[in-house]
C-alpha cells in the first residue's frame, strides 16, 4: 500500500463465514480473531482457533496514515491449528494490501480493501457493492508496503520480530535511534506523545546523543521534557548499534509524590507541635510501632521500645488496665466509632503519669479489623488542675479544711453507714468562737484569719484521722466524730478542744486569749437527715453560748422545743409591728425631796392576741437581733410624745413632766438619727427640752466616737441625755467627764441589796458623790422599799422611780394618778410594812 501523505485511506474487511458475509469498518489499533466471543471479530466454524490471529494497525510517521498487518496467533507466539493464506500462500505475518485475499480455514474467509479520497456517499455506494460480489479463492493485489525508513518490500526476520511484539501496542513511548543520534524507530506513542520529536534539536535526543558518550550499557534515569517528567529506561544495543529508550511519564506520580511529601511535612509538624505521641499497630502480625515522641512521654530514648503491643500494657497503671482494653476491645468491635480513653501510664522514674490515647482502625471488605493508628498525650497537668479544682471546691481556701460541701457528704456517708449498721454511734459537733469580732475588729482581719487557722490546727491535733473537721465559714467549725462506742467519747472529745483553745494564741506578736461554745448532737429517730443533724448541733451550740460560752452543750429535744418557741416569737413579733400590738407604758420618776412626779420613762409592753401583756424582758433580745428595734423605738417615742401632748392639754400643771426614751447601739450607727428625732419633735409639737433619751454606758462606750459627736447635737437640740444602767460597765468612769450627759441612772441592781450590804450602799454613795462634782443629777432604779428611799434621800440622790412608786402604767392609768394628784401624800403616809404603794392596788 503506497505511502501518499495526500490521501486519507478508508480499510474494510469483508467476511465470509456460516452466517454468511459482513463488512467491517476498520478503526481501532487492534482486533483478535477467532471462534470464542471474547474476540474483537468472531468467526463461525470449527475449522477457526479460539483466537486465530491478530490484526495490527500500524502508523507511517512519515505520512501519518496507517496500514494493517495480520499476524498467524495471538501476540505471545502461540499459532492458530489451521495457520493463514494471504492470497494463496502460507504465512505468519503480513502487511495487508487493497485486494488481498485471506483465508482463515476451511469456507471461512475475507477480503482486504483500502480506498482513499473517496466521499462519503461514494464510500457508502462501494460498501454496497461489495455486499453483492462473493470473495474469490484467490486473488493477489499488491500494494507498495509503508514502513518507517527506506525500507524494502519484504520485511525482515529482525524487523518481523520487534513489529509483532507488543511495541506498537505500547501505550508508552518506545525510541530507537542510532549511536549518532539519528532517529530510526518510533511506536505509535512516541509519534502521539513527542509530536516534535523528528527536530535534530530535540532536548531528547540531545539528551541519549550524551549518554551514548558516555558508553553506559543500561541505566533508569529521570528526565524533564517541557512540563512533563519521564522515567527512561535505556539501553545500549551493541550488535545492532542502537540505542532504545522507553519512556514512562511520571507527571503525576512526581505531582502526588511532592503532595504527599508536603503533606507528611504537615503532618509531622502537626504531631511536633502538638506534643503528641504516635503509635500504629499491625493488628494481624501483631506488631507495634511506637513514635519517639511516644517513647519520651514514658521517659525511654528513641527506638528503645520493642514493637509489641505489650510494652504498653505493661506500662499501665493495674487498675486503669481493664478499663483500656474494654475500649479497644469496643471499638474493635464496631462498637465505638472511635477508641477514646485516658488513663495512668507508668514513666521510667517509676511514676505514674496520665495520658489520654485517641485511635481508629482500618477493617477489610468482611469488616475486621486489620490496622489501627492513633495518638497519645499527656494531660498530667489537666489532671492535676481537675484535681485541684476539685479540692478547692470542697476544702476552705484559707485553712485548707474541708468546708460545708465535704463535711455534709461525709456526713451523709455516716448516716448511710448508720443505716446498714444501726448500732454504729457518731456525733456532730458544732463550734463557734467566742468574741471572735472583737478579735477581728481590735487587731484586723488578717490577725483573724491567722487566728482561725491556728485554731483549724489545734482542733485537727485534738481528732483521729478517721473524724473530719470542717469550716463552715466565718468563724464556725464543723467536727464529724466517727466510730463511737459510747456518747460520752463525744463529751469528752469536746472537753479536750475546750482544754485545747484555752490556751493562749501568738498571733502577729500579740498573746491571743479565745474560747469557743461547742453543741453536740448525736443521731436519733427525729433527726434522719444530715441537714437536721447540723441544725440540732448548731441549737445546742446557741444554748451554749447563751449559757456563758466556753462550754459544750448537748442537744436535746427541750433545747429544739426552745429554739423553735424563739422562732414563732420573731415570726410573731414582725406580725405584732404591723398589727400596732406593742404598747407604751409609763413608769413615774419621782423627786425625792419633794415626792413629787417629775417625768416618765416609757416601757414597752406586748399584747399578745394569746398569751396577753408579755414584759420586754422576754422579747427584747429577739427584736434587737431581728432589728426592729429601730422602727419600734422610733414608733415609741412618737406615741410618747403625742400622749404627752394629749395629757398637757387636759392637766396643765403636767406641762412641766418630762418623758424618757431608751436608744439603743444600733441608732447610733444610722444616718438619720437627728434627722428623726427632729422630725418627730416637729410631727408632734413636743418640747425638746422635756424629752430625755436614755442610753447605756455599753453603748456609749462601744460607740464612743459617733457617739460623743452625735450626743452634742442632740444636747444642743435641748435635749436631756441620761446614761442608764449606771455600774455595770467597765469602762465608764474613765470616759464619764468626756460624755456629754446630764444625768446618771443607778441600775437596781445596787439599789436592792442595800438593806443588807454595806457595800452596795458604799458604792451608791462613791456615785453620787462622783456625779454632783461633775455636776450631773442622779436617779436611783428599782426602788421598792421605804427603807431605800430613806436611805437614798439621806445620801442625797435626787430622783427615783421604782414598785414603791408606782408599777409601769398604762396611759389610761396615768390619766387617773394625773387626775388625783395623790401620790405625794399617799407616799407620806405609807406604813413599814407596804413594800409597795397602796396606789397600785387601784390598777
Amino acid at each position: 500500500m503506497s505511502s501518499d501523505p495526500a490521501k486519507k485511506w478508508r480499510h474494510l474487511l469483508v467476511i465470509e463465514d456460516q452466517e454468511g458475509r459482513r463488512i467491517l469498518h476498520l478503526k481501532a489499533s487492534t482486533y483478535t480473531i477467532g471462534r470464542h466471543p471474547s474476540n474483537t471479530i468472531v468467526l463461525k466454524s470449527p475449522m477457526i482457533s479460539r483466537q486465530h490471529a491478530v490484526l495490527l494497525r500500524v502508523l507511517d510517521p512519515s505520512s501519518g496514515n496507517f496500514f494493517f498487518r495480520l499476524i498467524d496467533g495471538d501476540l505471545q507466539g502461540r499459532r492458530s491449528v489451521n495457520g493463514l493464506t494471504v492470497n494463496g500462500k502460507p504465512c505468519q505475518s503480513h502487511i495487508l494490501q487493497h485486494g488481498d485475499v485471506i483465508v482463515f480455514g476451511g469456507a471461512v474467509r475475507a477480503r482486504y480493501h483500502a480506498i482513499a479520497h473517496i466521499s462519503d456517499s461514494g464510500f457508502k455506494r462501494y460498501t454496497h457493492a461489495l455486499a453483492a460480489f462473493s470473495i474469490p479463492g484467490q486473488e493477489v493485489g499488491f500494494f507498495k508496503e509503508a514502513l518507517i525508513g527506506n525500507q524494502g518490500p519484504e520485511s525482515t526476520d529482525l524487523q518481523l520480530l520487534r513489529l509483532s511484539s507488543f511495541p506498537e501496542l505500547s501505550p508508552y513511548p518506545i525510541i530507537e535511534l542510532t549511536l549518532d543520534g539519528q532517529l530510526t524507530y518510533l511506536n505509535p506513542a512516541a509519534i502521539q506523545e513527542l509530536p516534535q520529536l523528528m527536530d535534530e534539536e530535540h532536548p531528547l535526543l540531545a539528551w541519549l546523543k550524551n549518554w551514548s558518550l558516555e558508553k553506559r550499557r543500561f541505566s533508569v534515569e529521570e528526565i524533564n521534557i517541557g512540563d512533563r517528567a519521564y522515567e527512561a529506561t535505556i539501553h545500549l544495543l551493541p550488535a545492532s548499534e542502537l540505542i532504545r529508550c522507553y519512556l514512562t511519564d511520571i507527571t503525576q506520580r512526581k505531582r502526588s509524590e511532592l503532595a504527599l511529601r508536603i503533606s507528611e511535612e504537615r503532618y509531622a509538624l502537626a504531631a511536633e507541635a502538638a506534643n503528641d505521641g504516635l503509635w500504629d499497630w499491625d493488628i494481624s502480625n501483631r506488631l507495634m510501632y511506637y513514635s519517639p515522641r511516644w517513647e519520651a512521654l514514658v521517659g525511654e530514648a528513641a527506638g528503645t521500645l520493642k514493637p509489641m503491643i505489650e510494652e504498653w500494657w505493661r506500662r499501665v497503671h493495674p487498675e486503669d488496665r481493664k478499663q483500656l482494653q474494654q475500649h479497644l476491645k469496643e471499638h474493635l468491635l464496631g462498637l465505638r466509632p472511635l477508641f477514646e480513653c485516658e488513663f495512668r501510664l507508668r514513666h521510667r522514674d517509676g511514676n505514674y503519669r496520665w495520658m489520654r490515647s485517641r485511635g481508629k482502625a482500618l477493617r477489610n471488605a468482611q469488616g475486621q479489623p486489620y490496622r489501627m493508628a492513633g495518638s497519645m498525650t499527656d494531660v498530667t497537668g489537666y489532671h492535676r488542675i481537675q484535681e485541684q479544682l476539685l479540692h478547692d471546691a470542697l476544702h476552705d481556701a484559707m485553712t485548707g479544711l474541708p468546708n460545708r460541701v465535704l463535711f455534709m457528704d461525709r456526713l451523709n456517708q455516716a448516716i448511710a453507714r448508720r443505716g446498714r449498721r444501726p448500732h454504729s454511734l457518731f456525733a456532730v459537733l458544732f463550734l463557734d468562737v467566742d468574741r471572735f469580732k472583737v478579735i477581728n475588729d481590735s487587731l484586723g482581719h488578717c490577725a483573724g484569719d491567722q487566728l482561725l487557722i491556728a485554731i483549724a490546727q489545734r482542733l485537727t491535733s485534738c481528732t483521729r484521722a478517721e473524724d473530719t473537721v470542717a469550716r463552715l465559714g466565718g468563724d464556725e467549725f464543723a467536727i464529724l466524730l466517727s466510730d463511737l462506742t459510747a456518747p460520752a467519747q463525744g463529751m469528752t472529745a469536746a472537753e479536750r478542744i475546750l482544754l485545747a483553745l484555752s490556751r493562749p494564741f501568738l498571733v502577729e506578736g500579740h498573746e491571743i486569749f479565745t474560747s469557743a461554745s461547742i453543741g453536740i448532737a448525736f443521731p436519733s429517730g427525729d433527726s434522719q437527715r444530715a441537714e437536721d443533724l447540723l441544725r440540732d448541733a448548731d441549737t445546742a451550740m446557741y444554748r451554749a453560748k447563751s449559757l456563758g460560752k466556753a462550754r459544750y452543750e448537748v442537744f436535746s429535744m427541750g433545747i429544739r422545743a426552745q429554739t423553735v418557741a424563739l422562732m414563732q416569737m420573731e415570726t410573731d413579733l414582725r406580725r405584732a409591728a404591723e398589727r400596732q400590738e406593742f404598747l407604751v407604758y409609763y413608769q413615774p420618776i419621782v423627786n425625792l425631796s419633794t415626792l413629787k412626779i417629775v417625768g416618765f420613762e416609757t416601757l414597752l409592753r406586748w399584747q399578745h392576741p394569746e398569751r396577753g401583756i408579755i414584759a420586754p424582758g422576754q422579747f427584747m433580745t429577739v427584736i434587737e437581733e431581728t432589728g426592729l428595734i429601730l422602727p419600734v423605738s422610733w414608733w415609741v417615742m412618737t406615741e410618747a410624745c403625742r400622749q404627752m401632748q394629749r395629757w398637757a392639754a387636759v392637766f396643765p400643771w403636767s406641762r412641766e413632766l418630762t418623758i424618757s426614751v431608751n436608744l439603743s447601739g444600733r441608732h447610733f450607727q444610722q444616718p438619720d438619727l437627728l434627722p428623726n428625732l427632729k422630725s418627730i419633735l416637729a410631727e408632734t409639737g413636743f418640747p425638746a427640752p422635756r424629752l430625755r433619751l436614755e442610753v447605756t454606758e455599753g453603748v456609749l462606750i462601744d460607740n464612743k466616737d459617733v457617739a460623743i459627736a452625735a450626743l452634742e447635737e442632740i444636747r444642743a437640740m435641748g435635749i436631756g441625755i441620761y446614761m442608764d444602767d449606771f455600774g455595770t460597765g467597765y469602762s465608764s468612769l474613765s470616759y464619764l467627764h468626756r460624755f456629754p450627759i446630764d444625768t446618771l441612772k443607778i441600775d437596781r441592781s445596787f439599789i436592792a441589796n442595800f438593806n443588807c450590804e454595806e457595800a452596795s450602799a458604799t458604792i451608791v454613795q462613791v456615785i453620787l458623790i462622783l456625779a454632783h462634782s461633775l455636776r450631773l443629777k442622779v436617779v436611783a432604779e428599782g426602788i421598792e422599799t421605804r427603807e431605800q428611799y430613806g436611805l437614798l434621800k439621806t445620801l442625797g440622790c435626787d430622783y427615783g422611780q421604782g414598785y414603791f412608786f408606782a408599777r409601769p402604767l398604762s396611759a389610761q392609768q396615768v390619766e387617773k394618778l394625773l387626775a388625783t394628784q395623790f401620790l405625794p401624800s399617799l407616799v407620806g403616809t405609807a406604813t413599814n410594812e407596804d413594800n409597795t404603794h397602796s396606789f397600785h392596788k387601784n390598777f
